[in-house]
C-alpha cells in the first residue's frame, strides 16, 4: 500500500524540475490534497500555471504520450502517433485534473 503522507511530504520537499525529463508522474490523491499540496508544488518546481499560458503557443512539458503540446485556451492539443497513425488528441492542464493523464508545461518551445 502506498503511504499517502510520504507522497505528500515528498512533493512538499521536492527540488525544482531540471528539465522535462525530471517531471515525475503525478500522484493519485484526493481532490483536496491535489488542489492544496500537489498543484502549488508543481508550480513551485517549475510547472507553468494556466494563468501564464498563451493561446496558440507550443510548450515543452510532460504527459504520458507527449512532450510538446499547444495551448488552445482550454486544454492542450498534441499529435499522437499510435500504430503508425497520426492524429490530434487533447489533454488537460495539471490544474484541471479529470482523472486521466495531465500535461505539465515546463517551458515555452522555441
Amino acid at each position: 500500500m502506498v503511504d499517502k503522507k510520504k507522497i505528500l511530504e515528498w512533493w512538499a520537499n521536492r527540488p525544482p524540475f531540471k528539465d522535462i525529463w525530471d517531471i515525475p508522474s503525478l500522484p493519485v490523491v484526493n481532490e483536496e490534497d491535489y488542489r492544496d499540496i500537489i498543484i502549488p508544488n508543481i508550480i513551485r518546481c517549475g510547472g507553468i500555471p494556466k494563468s501564464e499560458l498563451v493561446i496558440g503557443k507550443c510548450y515543452r512539458g510532460s504527459c504520458r504520450n507527449a512532450d510538446e503540446a499547444v495551448w488552445n485556451g482550454e486544454e492542450f492539443e498534441y499529435t499522437r502517433v499510435k500504430w503508425g497513425y497520426r492524429y490530434t488528441e487533447t489533454i488537460n492542464h495539471f490544474e484541471d485534473d479529470d482523472g486521466y493523464d495531465l500535461f505539465v508545461p515546463f517551458e515555452l518551445k522555441g
